[in-house]
């Protein structure tokens, strides 16, 4: 039975209350409606959905036997642990608001299955499954085609070494358009074998890291989404100004989705820095919080310069608070007329680097220097990225990409190797491959850093 009849029967078994829930059942629809008066409406067909899973929800809660049998529904069990990590997909979950696909295909010996999305006006969130009794851990590449290859998007995934079976997740986010009625999911399938670590060669950092596995499958599914779902969403203007360590700028509006809140600035022509970072959250009046996107975008840039114009947060769209006001508590600068980062490789000295961060050193290897920075670590023991992917020479020409960079955890002693500060500060090494001169430049992220005192509140509804 596919996930679609699945559904289809679950709903038809709710048609038929037991006589004992009859007058709770109607009290509680009739407290959920109450309550409900003051949130957005989802148009009609949302509204029969909305009806039946009321009753669906007060029988799990209500009936023993009924809540054992559902145990083994996926969308209760299974989709609510694959978006833990989430807060706004926990909460649409929570609430229902799933679209159930059951499209399934199988190509040598891998079946693939489509299981669930989770979509609105900007967002689709896709849920599958990879199960083989041939092959031992599947992964999967993904690509994402639409209509007429318009593009306006980004995709990715972090189910990387995720069981057979067990439920993964493909996120497309769409800058500056809508999501479309209908895309193609075509996923790549492969064989991770278990490997013999290999033993740690310095060469190993100047290695393209881009390989493309043997694929053994290729599947693509076509999603049509309910336009229930892809209609979701709000504007919300504010066009308040303020004022972040001297430079000015205007928070234009707030755009609300199921999915995710995004916030839009525009900076100030007369501002001399441009913004790179915001720590922020949103705050109802109930204290409910709500931080800035995890495991995705967290911001995009500006049109019309170098920073940031938007920053993507949790989604306050299932809260039942009325007000919303913006904090932010920290940000990074980028001085519109500083000057690249100068390193002198074989001196081992550094000028114009980053606040708060330090140069460890460069080794010169057969494929060319490795360097390394300390930086400290920011709230959450979260590391970050300190420069631009890419480097120049004292000519002005333009090296080869940095293709990896690897941070750790403390600072490694020269003299001794021992390694410390582990709860302070972090460390950033990457190669510049292929190049053996002395001196190199390297484009900052950031050149300051500012700690607000007390966040600087605006509200937005």
């Amino acid at each position: 039975m596919s996930r679609n009849e699945e559904y289809k029967a679950l709903l038809s078994e709710l048609e038929q209350v037991p006589e004992s829930l009859n007058t709770t059942v109607d009290r509680a629809v009739k407290r959920k409606t109450a309550s409900q008066r003051k949130c957005r409406t989802w148009g009609v067909s949302c509204g029969s959905l909305a009806a039946c899973f009321a009753a669906f929800v007060l029988l799990v809660n209500l009936s023993v036997p009924f809540a054992r049998a559902c145990g083994s529904i996926p969308v209760l069990r299974e989709l609510a642990k694959a978006v833990a990590w989430s807060p706004s997909l926990s909460a649409a979950v929570e609430n229902e608001y799933v679209q159930p696909m059951g499209q399934s295909q199988t190509e040598n010996g891998i079946t693939a299955t489509v299981e669930y999305v989770i979509v609105d006006r900007k967002q689709v969130n896709i849920f599958y499954t990879l199960e083989s009794r041939q092959y031992g851990q599947l992964e999967a590449d993904s690509c994402i085609t639409l209509p007429g290859d318009e593009g306006g998007y980004s995709s990715g995934s972090s189910s990387y070494g995720v069981p057979n079976g067990e439920l993964r997740s493909v996120r497309v986010d769409f800058i500056d358009r809508d999501v479309p009625d209908i895309l193609d999911l075509t996923l790549s399938v492969w064989d991770r074998e278990p490997e013999e670590p290999a033993a740690y060669d310095i060469d190993m950092e100047f290695e393209n890291p881009v390989r493309e596995p043997d694929y053994l499958a290729e599947l693509t599914f076509t999603l049509t989404f309910d336009p229930c779902y892809t209609a979701q969403g709000q504007i919300i203007p504010v066009d308040t100004r303020f004022t972040m360590n001297g430079q000015t700028f205007t928070l234009t509006e707030a755009e609300l989705y199921p999915t995710h809140l995004r916030v839009n600035l525009e900076d100030d022509a007369g501002n001399t820095a441009w913004l790179t970072a915001l720590e922020l959250y949103l705050e109802n009046e109930y204290g409910e919080r709500f931080y800035a996107s995890t495991n995705g975008i967290s911001a995009t840039g500006d049109a019309d310069g170098e920073g940031y114009g938007t920053f993507w947060l949790d989604s306050p769209f299932f809260s039942q608070g009325d007000h919303l006001t913006l904090c932010v508590t920290r940000a990074k600068w980028r001085d519109k007329t500083a000057p690249h980062t100068r390193l002198d490789l074989w001196k081992g000295t550094a000028r114009h680097l980053p606040e708060g961060v330090r140069f460890l050193g460069a080794e010169e290897h057969s494929g060319g220097w490795l360097v390394s920075f300390a930086a400290p670590i920011e709230a959450e023991y979260r590391m970050y990225s300190l420069f631009e992917s890419c480097f120049y020479t004292e000519d002005g020409r333009e090296g080869t990409d940095i293709m990896q960079v690897s941070s750790t955890y403390g600072v490694e002693d020269p003299v001794t190797g021992e390694w410390t500060d582990g709860e302070t500060m972090f460390t950033e090494s990457f190669p510049l491959t292929g190049f053996h001169g002395g001196v190199v430049y390297l484009e900052p992220l950031f050149d300051a850093v500012t700690e607000f005192d007390a966040a600087i509140a605006i509200p937005i509804k």
